[in-house]
């Protein structure tokens, strides 16, 4: 079933779990996502991010993610994710995403909260929620472990001004997370994430998921992430599996189900270690 991110975010800062959002670029990855999810009884989050348009375009995963959603045993939310502009966001709206990402993070603080809340004008005429971003996520491929500047950390009183001022439902913080490929495992600030939660009651969501520590994702669960980005990893998933299969006697059918099978386990594996199973 369509879910709202709000009542799905909610439902999960309430109950102390997280919900993964997963980028899927293919209809196989979409699919196998939604079968992992409905096996766990977990709800689920589907998104893809601007950058990813290029081989994944907006407005044809849009009606697969939508039907996909309507059909399902499960809540499932349709989010864009990383919305590099106001007029993404605008057109996301308009094919029938229930969730949308601004992410203006890289804006003076002041340009980020009157475009986000220029966004969450338009969007809550639609029925639709809104996630906006704050601090700065870094790139994996170019941090090493432990030179994580403190200085692009989401600051907690600015956070609490930020969503005063915007009406946000959601905000992605940066912690010492990182998108991409790790090439060292990050060590997450948890101190600042727990003055974050203490300071607003919105929840909050962890980008750059893939490649942090299992200690690291549970105690992020466990003092206020509710929301879980997850592409990396389904991205090396889908491609171990084709090059596994494919050292045999391919076929192209048989290409996208090993896909469809290898987001399956991804997915289900993330749902288990954010606790979410059950919990649809």
């Amino acid at each position: 079933m369509l879910a709202s991110l709000s009542s799905i975010l909610g439902a999960a800062r309430k109950g102390r779990y997280a919900v993964g959002a997963f980028n899927c670029l293919s209809l196989e990855q979409a699919r196998g996502a939604v079968a992992a999810a409905e096996k766990l009884r977990s709800p689920i989050i589907l998104q893809v991010a601007e950058v990813q348009f290029p081989c994944a375009p907006m407005e044809l995963m849009a009606p697969v993610f939508l039907r996909l959603a309507h059909d399902a045993s499960v809540p499932v939310c349709v989010h864009l994710d990383h919305g590099q502009s106001v007029d993404t966001c605008f057109r996301a709206i308009k094919l029938g995403f229930n969730s949308v990402m601004f992410d203006g993070a890289a804006l003076p603080f002041e340009e980020n909260v009157r475009c986000t809340a220029q966004v969450v004008t338009a969007a809550k005429d639609r029925g639709v929620d809104v996630e906006a971003e704050l601090g700065r996520v870094g790139d994996a491929g170019t941090v090493d472990e432990g030179r994580q500047n403190v200085d692009i950390f989401t600051d907690p009183a600015q956070a609490e001004e930020f969503i005063d001022a915007t009406g946000a439902d959601a905000l992605a913080i940066a912690i010492g997370n990182l998108h991409g490929k790790y090439i060292a495992t990050p060590k997450l600030n948890i101190e600042r994430l727990r003055e974050i939660a203490a300071r607003i009651d919105t929840p909050l969501v962890l980008h750059g998921g893939s490649g942090t520590s299992v200690e690291d994702f549970k105690a992020c669960v466990h003092n206020g992430i509710c929301k879980i980005n997850v592409a990396t990893a389904l991205q090396l998933a889908a491609a171990d599996a084709v090059q596994k299969y494919c050292a045999g006697s391919p076929s192209y059918i048989g290409i996208k189900e090993s896909v469809e099978a290898a987001t399956v386990e991804a997915v289900s594996w993330h749902m288990d270690l954010f606790e979410s199973v059950g919990k649809a």
